[in-house]
């Protein structure tokens, strides 16, 4: 996995060569109702999808998801996922949540806990994205950064496809994370206007 340094003065994003400025990407902040749960285990946290049955998602949408497998008694798991029907390079968007009420959870060395994609056990060839990073936006606990890319040579990715798995701790309320500054890019490196209004957050619950 290679690391991808972000700018933060020149507010830029260089992801498998291509660099996307921030301050123009696609705005747009999706959380709705909550409408639909996840089963949950005792003691664990709770998460409410805007999308209802996370197994069948409107086409070209981005949306979260639980990840009962790698979410634990303190910690829950949410899978950003990209359902599409044109091919797709790269992503970048922000997740962002309320610090007084929920913290993305750190690995010992301090740095964000997230994980890459699960791949089916069978599956040979490269990884579902080359480039990953999740980081916390410079001086703001509120908001997470998340990068993808296909990397040069690769071929882009259309269906189902799993983004980034995102731990939290346990939050103290309910509390929603919801999509800013959205792009998904296409194989010639532009923005893809198909998913503009497809975005959708969800709610975490104690």
């Amino acid at each position: 996995m290679m690391n991808i340094l972000i700018p933060h003065k020149d507010l830029l994003r260089k992801i498998g060569g291509i660099v996307w400025t921030v301050c123009v990407s696609l705005v747009i902040t999706s959380c709705g109702s909550g409408s639909g749960t996840t089963e949950t285990g005792v003691n664990q946290a709770g998460f409410s999808p805007d999308v209802p049955n996370c197994s069948s998602p409107p086409s070209n949408s981005v949306y979260l998801c639980r990840n009962e497998g790698k979410s634990t008694g303190d910690l829950i798991a949410i899978d950003v996922r990209l359902n599409t029907d044109s091919p797709v390079f790269g992503a970048a968007f922000d997740v962002t949540l309320d610090p007084s009420v929920v913290k993305a959870a750190r690995k010992e060395d301090q740095s964000i806990d997230f994980s890459p994609p699960d791949l089916p056990l069978a599956q040979e060839g490269p990884p579902v994205w080359k480039h990953l990073f999740v980081t916390l936006k410079e001086g703001q606990e509120d908001t997470l950064i998340i990068g993808a890319s296909r990397g040069k040579g690769i071929e882009p990715l259309t269906g189902s496809i799993p983004v980034v798995t995102l731990k939290f701790k346990t939050p103290s309320g309910k509390t929603p994370l919801s999509f800013s500054n959205n792009s998904l890019i296409n194989p010639a490196g532009q923005p893809m206007e198909l998913f503009k209004d497809q975005w959708y957050g969800g709610y975490l619950t104690p």
